[in-house]
């Protein structure tokens, strides 16, 4: 990067000392071509508690002492700049650790707007939204929604630095990698010592700054974190964590920024349950909701937010933290880019046994809501076959599998799995009972759950109405038992309508655990699914029993006693190979 004398550079440093260990080589090449330099001082660091046990040997802070460091830190900034041949200076004096909660007041954007407006830069140094130091994250939210509202000929290039990360620093992620020579480094230590009441807290974060100084032109995501942005789609961000909220408290915070609207909600994590906080009571008038999905083998889960909860959103971004501590555990984290939209190819599969007076009427129905039917014949004993041959004779788009000997459910799910992988270029696979519990009319809602993000859906079923004792019955044991052992929070995990991207049944093919059966073939599935990670989304779908479920070939006691036994194999297995945690 070449600067000139007609560059005006402007360095945001959320505390004294800052300026100095994220850019003091652009500082001394900027001071050499005589570009002008000013630099802000947006607080005085004064309630660095650390330093004050330390260096000033107090474990009961005043307010007074408060304002006698931060005074301090102001002379030895003053100093600082002295030293440096800057001039320019301008300390706003605003409380320390506390930025976030004045992002939502508008001061400091007013402050912010007239500086940008009086002093004209063409380069802004700005902390990044990756560091975990709340304020820092804070000074880059409030830097680029200012300078989103300058018009593109005029705007200013802004580089970002990140001085507090838990992670190691990897020059690949940076955009600006500057080595700094031995005589540099032995200048920058001996400016970086007229910081003598950081003295301390310096030499936790100096020595990786005191060769290197890094920049990116993106605001975040230059380090791994523990919560990640998974999926956008147009409606919603999935984010991952990566936290075990079961020791802790974790609060993860999402921030809405708009032109005229800056505000937060936080969501205490306890277990599986969230309570959200609002910070302030008109928030809860947006349309904002989130969803947790807790995993069963690592600790932490998906948050599902909304990506435009106001109009002309500025920013939008989520962060993680766990109490006790002062810093986060991570930056914020924008969501992704925006997947494109295209058509979704879709798949139903639809597995038969002994039901020629209904299997017609429903894979004509899904052939109407998707590209392929891939229907497999279970070896029926009736004229189920010649109603399946007459209908994919006429229809493009419907192939049928023909089992000689009734080989069960399962088996007929992977076998539909698989071709629709080997033969077809779909995008999400959706298993259909035959027997008329599963209308082809709700297949868009599983499409739609599909675009916004998830890789397993599941159509989940209402129990309240008239249900046959037997299916009632069935699923209630066998609900009882996934919630138990999984802890999911799975309304329906029996419902035999779901949706699998195609990235999550290739997996489920490729998986040991995965048994070809029957209906406990099923129960593998989900378990290989948890143990995977996907991205779950439940779509409620309405409970149909045709005859009562006459036709259902479901034992309840047997195939439930099958769907444990196989539930519990597949639990030991997995936590005899660490492989799992089980619910305590």
């Amino acid at each position: 990067m070449k600067l000139t004398d007609k560059d005006r550079i402007l360095i945001l440093a959320p505390h004294p000392d800052d300026e100095v260990l994220s850019s003091f080589k652009i500082i001394k090449e900027a001071i050499s071509v005589g570009a002008k330099i000013k630099v802000i001082f947006v607080t005085n660091g004064e309630r660095n508690y650390l330093a004050h046990i330390i260096d000033k040997k107090k474990i009961f802070i005043t307010e007074m002492d408060k304002k006698n460091y931060g005074l301090e830190r102001q002379i030895e900034a003053k100093a600082v700049m002295k030293r440096l041949g800057i001039t320019d200076y301008e300390f706003w004096n605003y409380p320390d650790s506390e930025l976030t909660q004045l992002l939502y007041e508008g001061d400091i954007f007013r402050n912010f707007n007239n500086l940008l407006i009086e002093f004209s830069p063409t380069l802004i140094i700005s902390p990044s939204l990756d560091d975990i130091h709340p304020d820092h994250s804070a000074v880059s939210c409030m830097a680029q929604i200012s300078i989103d509202d300058i018009p593109e000929n005029v705007k200013p290039k802004i580089l970002y630095y990140t001085i507090h990360s838990k992670n190691r620093y990897d020059p690949e992620k940076f955009d600006l990698f500057f080595s700094l020579s031995l005589e540099e480094k032995k200048e920058k230590s001996q400016i970086l010592s007229i910081y003598k009441s950081q003295s301390f807290s310096l030499k936790r974060v100096a020595t990786k700054l005191l060769l290197h100084e890094f920049f990116t032109t993106s605001p975040a995501n230059a380090f791994d974190s523990k919560i990640k942005p998974v999926f956008t789609g147009g409606a919603y961000s999935w984010f991952k964590t990566e936290v075990n909220a079961s020791f802790l408290p974790v609060y993860i915070t999402a921030f809405y920024f708009s032109k005229d609207f800056c505000k937060r909600i936080r969501f205490r994590l306890n277990g599986k349950k969230i309570e959200i906080n609002p910070h302030s009571s008109d928030f809860i008038k947006l349309p904002v909701s989130i969803r947790f999905q807790k995993f069963l083998l690592n600790p932490g889960g998906f948050f599902v937010l909304p990506n435009k909860s106001v109009e002309g959103l500025k920013l939008f971004g989520v962060k993680i933290k766990t109490y006790p501590g002062y810093f986060d555990d991570s930056g914020i984290v924008k969501p992704m880019g925006e997947n494109k939209n295209k058509k979704i190819k879709v798949c139903v599969i639809i597995p038969c046994y002994n039901i020629s007076e209904i299997c017609g009427p429903v894979v004509l129905s899904a052939s109407d809501f998707a590209d392929y039917v891939i229907v497999i014949d279970d070896g029926s004993t009736d004229n189920t076959e010649e109603k399946l041959e007459d209908i994919s004779s006429s229809l493009k788009n419907v192939k049928v599998i023909r089992f000689p000997k009734n080989r069960g459910k399962g088996t007929a799910l992977i076998k539909g799995m698989r071709t629709a992988i080997e033969e077809t270029d779909c995008d999400l696979i959706l298993s259909m009972d035959g027997d008329g519990q599963h209308r082809s009319e709700d297949i868009p809602s599983f499409i739609k759950a599909f675009e916004e993000g998830g890789e397993f859906i599941i159509g989940h079923r209402n129990f309240s109405g008239e249900v046959p004792f037997r299916s009632w019955l069935g699923n209630n044991i066998i609900n009882f038992f996934v919630r138990l052992l999984l802890n999911k929070g799975l309304i329906d995990s029996q419902s035999g309508f779901r949706g699998f991207s195609r990235e999550c049944a290739e997996s489920i093919l490729k998986s040991p655990y995965v048994r070809e059966g029957r209906y406990e073939t099923e129960i593998d599935i989900l378990v290989e699914v948890i143990k995977g990670e996907w991205r779950l989304s439940q779509v409620e779908i309405p409970t149909i029993y045709l005859d009562k479920n006459k036709k259902s070939s479901f034992k309840p006691i047997k195939d439930s006693i099958r769907i444990i036994s196989t539930l519990l194999r597949n639990i030991i297995i997995l936590w005899f190979t660490k492989k799992i945690k089980l619910k305590k």
